[in-house]
């Protein structure tokens, strides 16, 4: 018996499998430092240094601006003003604070990618690998995307590169070289101007991009 399944449902069915499978679109200004010029589904990146938080938030504007949901999990230097500054879509953002306990942590982070297309996270100290594994084999199975936010201070006194929980697919190391604006940025700052070191398991070869954040 032949099954004859209606010409518009096939399309709909097709149109739906090209959306679950198309990576999330960033902006022009960060798209040069991610080597498949988009946030691929699946995947970690991690954010060093001191415009970590911003970097991040840079990543998601375009993705919530275009309908996808940002979970921020237990990062508490970020705010709301930021958010918008970088052009993230409020309304489709929400703040998470998971228990201290990593294995609460991994469980609250696992709960959130089966319902949010981004997360922006900070990764407890106390993390175990093994933690670690499942809330990537989750994130790779939901095909979400994670963006890791480690501070400067925090990258130098934890994890380095070889010995983090999680095996970042894009690493994106930051250090700001200036300021301008008012008082030299200290009155009312408009630009920034940031160093941004791109390696990773996904990056053939370790580059740097010279990145201007306008305010």
């Amino acid at each position: 018996m032949k099954l004859l399944v209606p010409k518009a449902l096939v399309a709909k069915h097709s149109l739906f499998e090209k959306q679950v499978l198309e990576n999330f679109a960033v902006s022009d200004q960060v798209r040069q430092l991610l080597p498949d010029s988009g946030l691929v589904r699946g995947r970690i990146v991690r954010c060093c240094g001191d415009a970590a938080a911003s970097l991040a938030l840079s990543l998601c504007a375009r993705a919530s601006q275009q309908g996808s949901w940002l979970g921020v999990v237990g990062v508490s230097h970020l705010g709301i003003s930021c958010a918008v500054e970088h052009g993230v879509a409020l309304e489709r953002m929400v703040f998470v604070h998971p228990p201290e306990s990593s294995r609460d942590w991994s469980t609250t982070v696992a709960a959130v990618i089966d319902g949010f297309d981004l997360l922006i996270v900070a990764v407890p100290e106390s993390l175990s690998a093994a933690d670690a594994r499942r809330v990537q084999a989750r994130l790779q199975s939901r095909r979400s995307v994670m963006i890791i936010v480690d501070t400067a201070t925090f990258s130098e006194k934890s994890f380095s590169n070889s010995a983090h929980p999680f095996h970042a697919d894009v690493v994106l190391d930051s250090t700001t070289k200036s300021w301008s604006g008012i008082n030299n940025g200290a009155g009312y700052l408009q630009q920034r101007q940031v160093a941004i070191k791109v390696s990773g398991r996904r990056v053939a070869r370790a580059r740097e991009h010279l990145v201007t954040c306008n305010y």
